[in-house]
């Protein structure tokens, strides 16, 4: 005798293995907050800039936290100017990573000495800032003299100070330290590249934020979905025994 099967149920069966996968790939991918690790750090420095001096100053901090590997990093500097902004170079260092964060802004091939304005209050430096590249930051916003705030993109031109323009090419960006351990020594770097005005370092933070761990409720839904699954498959089984 042939016992139709129960479609009803299979479809039941169907939905809920298919609600859990797609609960299951929804926790894989999309951590939620609480499983996002970060650190931040600000350090106050008063570190003078010598005036055309490409020997520069540096700045060295020891960082231990519970990150071990970073999924995205931001920078901020804080600088006292004398309309001399044009004429500064900076980068921030850890281990073998180098990002370049200034690069003489605003120099290009008509403007050899590049912006006149004095100084970067708590300038947040971001790879994905919509306010775009600090080189060409007058473009978007003009202090007309007085310090520049807000959050950019790092300058990243990997290039000698004498020769950064705005056309030269941009690969040291803060993404280079992605998936690196944080912990241990930070270097900040800053020199004065032409003669006239003087800058001082006030300060400068890291916003490091850690890459996401595996949330344990996917492995829950995995188990889960396991479960389900070969209920499925053992009902299936005894239907089709029925059926011969």
């Amino acid at each position: 005798m042939t016992m139709t099967p129960c479609n009803s149920s299979n479809m039941k069966l169907h939905s809920t293995v298919l609600a859990l996968l797609a609960a299951f790939l929804t926790l894989t991918f999309a951590a939620p907050a609480s499983a996002i690790v970060s650190a931040n750090s600000f350090y106050t420095t008063s570190l003078a800039i010598p005036d055309n001096d490409l020997n520069g100053v540096a700045d060295t901090r020891s960082l231990s936290t519970p990150i071990t590997a970073i999924g995205g990093i931001r920078v901020t500097l804080d600088i006292a100017g004398n309309f001399n902004n044009g004429d500064l170079y900076a980068y921030i260092k850890h281990d073998s990573d180098l990002s370049v964060l200034l690069n003489r802004p605003g120099r290009t091939a008509a403007n050899d000495d590049g912006y006149f304005d004095s100084g970067f209050t708590k300038v947040l430096f971001d790879d994905v800032a919509v306010n775009g590249d600090i080189h060409s930051y007058q473009a978007v916003l003009n202090p007309m003299g007085a310090a520049l705030t807000g959050t950019w993109q790092p300058d990243a031109r990997l290039v000698d100070p004498a020769n950064s323009l705005n056309t030269s090419p941009r690969t040291a960006f803060l993404s280079a330290f992605n998936g690196a351990n944080p912990n241990g020594n930070w270097t900040v770097f800053l020199a004065d590249a032409a003669p006239g005005g003087e800058s001082t370092l006030l300060g400068w933070g890291l916003e490091i934020t850690a890459v996401p761990e595996p949330s344990a409720l996917a492995g829950s839904a995995v188990v889960a979905l396991g479960v389900i699954a070969m209920g499925l498959f053992r009902r299936r089984v005894s239907v089709a025994r029925k059926t011969i």
